[in-house]
């Protein structure tokens, strides 16, 4: 066994807690077991971004997939799809093909979509906000544009990342966020600061809008809170074989992102970060 294969053996066995499994089937049977819990579920499938035609028809095949799986079993979850994934054209801020065919199909199988968008293109948010059976993911960041460009949209996944999700919430963000629930009535929060969640959960009509979501495997002293109070509560819950990124990006510990950089061949940071 080389030192590389030994390593990613190694970081799987610790990610392995945020991550539901390689495998469809996996991120199904987790979700089966969270609507037990009374959490719905979210899943995506880790794939990296791509440029080849070929994988995003592949990539959009699986969520296609999932959409059938999901109904057919039963299961209380939505899919949220990454836009990279799908080989999207951005300059002509339309969905493209792919991600037609996704919605579609989940549509047929009453699965809602989450169209995950970087970078807050006001443009292309439009473009796909006025589909049926789908909202836009955007970062916290991106919420003031969400706010201002998209008249159009219906539900929004607003996704905090790790720094955002340690902090201590702002009164404008809280404002912004009251302004957007009398505009949306579907929203969910990803991975939300645990001040925001008290702040949410203390205005009722904040709370009746708000779904909040929180990453398999992640600490949140707010879940109790949330399932005592009979607030919304969601898993996002991640499938797939190229899991390394995700966790550099999204698994807390600092020993992870280390050795995943390591693997990657980009900077890991240090490992007491």
């Amino acid at each position: 066994m080389t030192d590389e294969s030994f390593m990613d053996k190694l970081l799987y066995r610790l990610v392995k807690k945020h991550v539901s499994g390689t495998t469809m089937n996996s991120a199904l049977k987790r979700a089966k077991e969270l609507n037990r819990k009374d959490s719905h579920a979210s899943i995506t499938f880790l794939s990296n971004a791509t440029d080849s035609k070929s994988k995003a028809r592949y990539i959009a095949s699986t969520y296609q997939e999932l959409a059938r799986q999901i109904a057919r079993l039963g299961i209380k979850a939505s899919i949220q799809v990454p836009s990279a994934q799908l080989c999207i054209n951005r300059e002509s801020n339309e969905p493209g093909e792919n991600l037609r065919d996704v919605i579609s199909t989940a549509n047929k199988y009453g699965v809602f979509v989450w169209i995950e968008i970087p970078d807050g293109n006001a443009e292309y948010l439009n473009a796909v906000s006025g589909m049926r059976g789908c909202g836009v993911a955007i970062p916290a960041s991106d919420i003031s544009t969400c706010l201002k460009g998209c008249k159009n949209v219906k539900a929004v996944k607003i996704i905090f990342n790790e720094a955002e999700s340690s902090a201590k919430v702002r009164d404008r963000d809280i404002a912004s966020l009251r302004t957007l629930s009398k505009r949306i009535s579907n929203i969910v929060l990803l991975a939300p600061p645990e001040s925001l969640v008290s702040k949410s959960l203390s205005d009722s009509d904040m709370r009746k809008s708000i779904i909040f979501e929180f990453r398999l495997g992640q600490k949140s002293r707010s879940i109790k809170r949330i399932v005592k109070r009979k607030a919304r509560l969601s898993t996002y819950l991640p499938f797939g074989k190229d899991w390394h990124a995700y966790a550099m990006n999204n698994v807390p510990e600092g020993y992870v992102r280390f050795i995943t950089g390591k693997l990657l061949g980009t900077e890991g940071g240090d490992a007491d970060a």
